[in-house]
């Protein structure tokens, strides 16, 4: 065939299929919403395709590729000013920045509970990184839905803060045993009567033990740090609080009432130091 065949010889619409690599639908759909105007036909009554059509269905495809929405496409093919699709290409431009930095935060996300996370998925990172950094045994199940339910309504400081005081225990062997002994002696509470002796004394020796961890902290400048007020909120708390007693195994009436009274005796502790509200 000689070159001068294929002069004035439209394509058919398969062959420009194959010349775009879009498909005779995705073609057909732009002719039908007219962002593409119809070729002329030939005797046969098909679509023939000339190069003003060609460079139209190129200039789309190199459009689509770049993540131009259709709307945005017609809109910029129907305007003679360049600025207008400098602004369109602007704006395409800063929502792909926005949606690379939120992929790149699920990688970052990714990445933290391929390394830190556990096989119960409930420990978020950042709290499974500050037990690793800390030397401490990821805790069971069980603590770490706490964990992670106190994060939920308190803030990630105030987790962070307790994995804080976990570390610090460590280091005073003392203090860890009396905090051992406290545990036990809780559990104990489960089969135990309301009035038992054994409620306020829990109450009483854990409040004493809790001053002197927070003595030593203060000592030492190892206090956790303050919890961010904007991390929490008051309903959120309310919620965490109801979830906490919607548990399934549920504190004995004396374990229940140990900890009141041990809520109890912080507090008034606490007003105590503070003194008299002057207001």
């Amino acid at each position: 065939m000689q070159a001068t065949d294929f002069r004035n010889k439209p394509l058919s619409i398969g062959e420009v299929a194959e010349l775009t690599s879009l498909t005779p639908r995705t073609i057909r759909y732009y002719h039908e919403i007219g962002l593409v105007p119809e070729p002329q036909r030939n005797g046969a009554g098909n679509r023939s395709y000339r190069m003003e059509e060609i460079t139209r269905l190129l200039w789309i495809q190199r459009m689509t590729a770049a993540g131009l929405s259709l709307e945005a496409i017609r809109e910029a093919a129907e305007t003679t000013d360049d600025q207008h699709v400098q602004t369109l290409l602007t704006e395409l431009d800063r929502v792909l920045a926005a949606k690379e930095e939120r992929l790149r935060q699920q990688r970052a996300a990714v990445a933290r509970l391929r390394e830190y996370g556990t096989t119960t998925g409930v420990f978020t990172p950042e709290v499974a990184a500050a037990y690793k950094a800390a030397g401490l045994e990821v805790p069971c199940k069980e603590e770490q839905e706490l964990m992670l339910l106190l994060e939920a309504t308190h803030g990630t400081t105030t987790v962070l803060g307790t994995v804080q005081a976990e570390a610090f225990l460590e280091t005073r062997p003392d203090l860890k045993a009396e905090n051992t002994r406290l545990a036990s002696l809780f559990e104990e509470l489960a089969a135990a009567d309301i009035d038992d002796p054994r409620v306020e004394r829990y109450a009483q020796e854990m409040a004493a033990h809790t001053e002197q961890v927070e003595a030593a902290e203060e000592a030492a400048g190892a206090q956790p740090p303050e919890p961010d007020p904007g991390e929490a909120d008051v309903r959120g708390i309310m919620l965490g609080a109801q979830a906490m007693g919607a548990m399934t195994v549920q504190p004995s009436p004396a374990q229940a009432r140990a900890m009141e009274r041990y809520l109890d005796l912080t507090m008034a502790d606490c007003s105590e130091k503070n003194g008299p509200d002057t207001q």
